[in-house]
């Protein structure tokens, strides 16, 4: 049967009429908008470990957890990064990761990096590359961060990385050492007795100072270290007493006991003591 155009439209007006039928007297409507998102960050954690005595050394990462208050899931585009204070100097942790209610940043420590006091984030926001984005449901995240106080466990040394070759110096930027009237470099086997003889040193006490390493260098377990002696780097602490920050190296090399004998150890002292070679 041929459909003549009067039919047509009278079938056109039929579907027109039933649609507003199902929709309401308004006709075909769209989905209702979604409610803004209240979501804001709640607050930034450190959630690493440096691999030794709380001091990151080159290569190990950084990795901040920053902690969302809607349990939603986060959608991200583009690069987002959160800025924290490295030393004298701020640098950005990329966005890595995101689940529900929480965003996972990571930076990798490089050559140079140094903290004597710790890793903190100041108060600001997410910095966000050209058209990126962190959105819940229908809204924008607030991207506003509250301050992360510098903490003594997450500190940086990266004046050298495990493994290069060294010296044994005497030249001393800041540290008064050398009130100790020793020919040379000192260490301990042990950071604890290092740590004594460097505490009574900045509590003034040379005396007790020398004391402590004669002691120590009769037993072996502090030795002289000479000046251009080679060391290979292996770790770091970072330490503070009195509010005075000191860095201390652990590096393996040659030292000399009471009997003059030169015996090949791994030796704690002072970042001030070691060089890289010339």
């Amino acid at each position: 049967m041929r459909r003549t155009a009067a039919g047509a439209t009278a079938a056109a007006l039929l579907v027109l009429s039933l649609s507003g039928c199902e929709n309401g007297e308004g006709g075909p409507t769209g989905p209702e908008p979604a409610e803004p998102s209240n979501a804001l960050i709640d607050r930034v954690e450190i959630v690493s470990e440096p691999a030794a005595n709380g001091t990151y050394l080159e290569g190990e990462e950084l990795v901040f957890h920053v902690l969302v208050t809607s349990g939603e899931d986060v959608e991200a585009t583009g690069e987002v990064f959160l800025i924290f204070d490295l030393g004298l100097a701020s640098q950005p942790a990329a966005l890595a990761a995101h689940e529900a209610g929480r965003l996972e940043f990571r930076y990798e420590i490089r050559r140079g990096d140094y903290d004597g006091d710790g890793i903190s984030v100041p108060e600001g926001e997410l910095m966000f590359s050209p058209g990126a984005t962190l959105r819940i449901g229908n809204a924008d995240l607030d991207a506003s961060v509250r301050e992360l106080p510098a903490d003594g466990q997450h500190r940086v040394f990266a004046r050298f990385s495990p493994r290069d070759s060294l010296v044994f110096d005497t030249m001393l930027d800041r540290f008064p050492l050398d009130s100790l009237g020793l020919d040379g470099a000192i260490g301990c086997a042990g950071i604890e007795d290092f740590a004594g003889i460097v505490k009574a040193v900045l509590e003034g006490n040379a005396v007790g100072a020398a004391t402590l390493f004669q002691v120590a260098w009769q037993t072996g377990t502090c030795a002289t270290l000479n000046q251009g002696a080679p060391a290979i780097f292996l770790s770091a602490a970072i330490a503070e007493h009195r509010n005075e920050v000191y860095d201390l190296v652990l590096a393996y090399g040659p030292g000399a006991g009471p009997g003059g004998e030169e015996t090949a150890a791994n030796w704690w002292t002072l970042a001030d003591f070691i060089a890289e070679p010339p």
